[in-house]
């Protein structure tokens, strides 16, 4: 039985046969590659993206930045100061606002050696301050008054035998009579803890020895520590004291 003619498809025309070339098969008939096949089982990560690298590396920057800051902090030059202006009440606008100016005390002179000059002590019940550096090592604060009689000058301690407070010249008589009830003919020396009340004029017992600054009021002792005066050309010196 002869075999029917082979259908022919009139849109895919067939291939021309040309001896020693292969025939093409058809692009139908084309097998497909096959596709790699994929990995099976977990999935492993490259060490950098680990949690603890990960970790490590932003503590690191961290650190980094940090110091970074800090030597920028420390190697910065620093501003220039602020100028500092005083004011003073003749460039001041508001005389609240200038600064008063402190004065500072002249230091005391220091005994042995001249204390003062006859010109500054001119005139009876002057007076005159200095320290007295005595045999024991201390310095004891100590005053010269100008005596409007024979001796002329009188040196003293400032502080009464086991006394606490400074003495002072007191020359307002009515303070002497309304501090002290005592009514006084010239300036005393006062203590104001004791309330006692020396006379620079008279003598006084202290012991055996005679020495000037009788007490006249209060509870004193004895009269003050004396500080011997003498008078070399025109310096007031003290050279010794009790």
């Amino acid at each position: 039985m002869t075999n029917p003619p082979e259908k022919i498809d009139r849109f895919k025309p067939s291939q021309p046969s040309i001896p020693g070339v292969p025939e093409r098969p058809p692009e139908d008939k084309k097998k497909e590659e096959p596709k790699p096949a994929e990995a099976k089982g977990p999935i492993v990560k490259p060490v950098w993206q680990s949690p603890r690298v990960m970790a490590g590396a932003g503590i690191g920057a961290f650190i980094l930045l940090a110091g970074v800051a800090l030597a920028w902090e420390v190697m910065k030059p620093s501003p220039p100061p602020a100028p500092v202006v005083i004011a003073t009440p003749e460039t001041s606008a508001n005389p609240a606002d200038s600064v008063p100016v402190v004065s500072v005390a002249p230091q005391l002179p220091l005994a042995p050696g001249p204390v003062a000059n006859v010109e500054e002590m001119s005139k009876p019940w002057s007076v005159v301050k200095f320290q007295f550096h005595k045999m024991t090592g201390e310095t004891a604060n100590a005053m010269v008054i100008r005596l409007p009689a024979a001796p002329g000058y009188w040196g003293l301690l400032s502080v009464a035998p086991y006394g606490q407070c400074e003495l002072q010249l007191e020359t307002d008589l009515k303070k002497i009579r309304d501090n002290y009830g005592f009514a006084a003919a010239h300036p005393m020396v006062v203590d104001s803890c004791t309330q006692t009340v020396y006379d620079p004029l008279a003598i006084g017992g202290s012991g055996k020895v005679w020495v000037r600054g009788r007490i006249v009021a209060g509870p004193g002792l004895r009269p003050p520590l004396e500080v011997e005066i003498k008078v070399e050309g025109r310096n007031v010196i003290a050279s010794r004291s009790e």
